[in-house]
């Protein structure tokens, strides 16, 4: 039995990053490509049109995506890894107040939006952090002879 509300616009969920399949390289094509199918797995199996999930299925599929991206997010992302599944488990977390009954679905898709948001802005930190120069006191110094 399909919700009475309205189903859920996955625009958001879809634009969640994609990634990898078996194991391949890190922060490869073909990783990224295997969790990008894990994902699109997930979609298929849960949503009721293209671009839309009821509210009873909202949470299984977030679980899904959480899964695929713990299953493939290491390889897909390197070092961004943790971050993305922070978001994933943020996910499924908004998805169960949203069953619950807590959230209503606007508020659950300004949820995801404020997610994607937290996931963006530590992305530029965490990259920021990998491209700055060492501090000058934490660099080796080379050996005198």
């Amino acid at each position: 039995m399909q919700s009475p509300l309205p189903p859920i616009s996955l625009l958001a969920l879809v634009l969640l990053p994609a990634c990898a399949a078996t194991a391949p390289l890190p922060n490869t094509p073909p990783a990224e490509s295997a969790l990008y199918h894990a994902k699109q797995a997930c979609l298929d199996t849960y949503q009721t049109r293209p671009g839309e999930v009821a509210e009873d299925n909202m949470s299984k599929l977030m679980s899904c995506l959480a899964r695929a991206t713990q299953k493939y997010g290491r390889q897909a992302y390197g070092p961004y890894a943790p971050i993305y599944m922070e978001g994933a488990s943020k996910g499924v977390e908004a998805a169960q107040h949203l069953r619950e009954g807590l959230y209503t679905p606007d508020q659950f898709g300004s949820e995801i939006g404020l997610i994607q948001e937290q996931e963006n802005s530590a992305l530029v930190q965490k990259k920021a952090q990998m491209t700055a120069p060492m501090d000058p006191i934490l660099q080796s110094v080379p050996p005198t002879r």
